[in-house]
């Protein structure tokens, strides 16, 4: 028996956005770390952002 799988579309853009933008405030020293904080700073906005729409 094969259980459902549901895609959170909203996930999805969180994930792209949030990535998108690790990849651009990346650079220089310390990529990862930096990547990884802004990468979370978007997803708290953009979970901020969701409760407005």
């Amino acid at each position: 028996m094969m259980g459902d799988v549901t895609i959170s579309l909203w996930q999805l853009l969180v994930g792209a956005v949030c990535g998108v933008a690790a990849v651009l405030a990346a650079r220089g020293g310390s990529r990862l770390l930096i990547g990884a904080i802004v990468g979370a700073a978007v997803a708290v906005l953009m979970d901020i952002g969701r409760g407005y729409l």
